[in-house]
């Protein structure tokens, strides 16, 4: 199925994979408005942003393939 999602160029992670990858770390907390997630990895909060200044693009599963082949 070729579902459309968004693409949001973040710092801190290569790639956000879905939600079976967020539910490995537990709680996890979004931030819609100012684009960020915290989680904790190995005992450490770890955050990641949004990148200040560039827009994330819709695209769909095959786009988001593509992506993950480079």
């Amino acid at each position: 199925m070729n579902r459309p999602m968004l693409s949001i160029p973040m710092s801190g992670v290569d790639v956000v994979l879905g939600i079976q990858w967020l539910q490995f770390f537990g709680t996890v907390t979004f931030n819609f408005q100012e684009i960020f997630l915290n989680f904790f990895w190995k005992g450490k909060e770890v955050e990641s942003r949004g990148i200040v200044g560039k827009t994330g693009i819709i695209i769909n599963s095959n786009g988001m393939k593509n992506i993950l082949k480079k």
